[in-house]
């Protein structure tokens, strides 16, 4: 599906990878447990690699616009950056303006005492 999908299944065969090491010669019954969901996450991962985005490959804009700094060498885009435009835009204010929250309120103001 994109680039967290693989890295959600990067994740999970190396956390699984560090489970199996290390169990031990008589594993519990929770210890296998918890290899085994972890499988699944691997599994459940793996299997949305190949399903089908629309051309930006994401989940939430998938007929959106591509971004056409995506696959430029000579303005590369940054890690974590995908195809599509309107995450990539979201992604560059966010970056451009990183003291402030995402729908933050500004507080009201209270008024000032005079002469108390």
């Amino acid at each position: 599906m994109g680039y967290a999908n693989l890295r959600e299944l990067q994740t999970a065969l190396t956390t699984a990878s560090d489970l199996a090491c290390a169990l031990q010669s008589a594993p519990t019954r929770r210890d296998a447990d918890q290899l085994v969901d972890v499988l699944r996450q691997a599994l459940t991962a793996a299997s949305s690699l190949g399903a089908e985005t629309g051309p930006t490959g994401c989940a939430v804009h998938p007929n959106g616009a591509v971004d056409p700094l995506y696959g430029d060498p000579e303005d590369p885009l940054p890690p974590g950056y995908g195809k599509c435009l309107l995450c990539n835009d979201r992604r560059r204010r966010a970056d451009a303006h990183p003291h402030i929250r995402p729908h933050a309120r500004p507080r009201p103001r209270r008024p000032r005492r005079i002469g108390a």
